[in-house]
């Protein structure tokens, strides 16, 4: 119950801020999501009648890009071009909302005991993400 407590209530969780530069997309070529969050997390705390507590925490990453496609879970970070493993494709023009959501399960260890806390999540957004085409003229 107590590490319950500390997981659920007290301590915040680390929340994705996803970006993609430089800001926009081209139909036709990879868009490189930044996650800008954290995949681990460790909580340490005294309570006062058992002693320390440690949570240590695991995300993963799902990205639902807005155009039908959902993709993850992923247990890293989303990194910006060339090195980032969190891309997508986008086929049609238009504005798209972005939805990171990190999903987070727990272990806890207090007084000689132990445990699994039940998973939470947090989500970061990215709003009216508009995408274009470009096309070469030959002159």
């Amino acid at each position: 119950m107590v590490a319950a407590r500390h997981w659920e209530d007290d301590d915040p969780l680390p929340k994705p801020r996803p970006s993609i530069a430089p800001g926009r997309a081209i139909t036709g070529k990879l868009a490189y999501l930044e996650t800008k969050g954290e995949v681990t997390h460790t909580y340490t705390t005294n309570t006062e009648q058992y002693g320390p507590l440690l949570i240590t925490a695991a995300g993963s990453y799902t990205v639902n890009w807005g155009d039908g496609t959902t993709t993850g879970p992923y247990s890293f970070e989303g990194m910006p071009w060339p090195s980032g493993q969190i891309t997508h494709e986008y086929i049609n023009v238009g504005t798209y909302n972005i939805v990171v959501t990190e999903k987070w399960t727990a272990h806890w260890s207090l007084d000689g005991e132990s445990g699994v806390l039940r998973t939470l999540q947090t989500t970061g957004r990215i709003d009216n993400f508009p995408v274009q085409q470009i096309q070469a003229v030959i002159k």
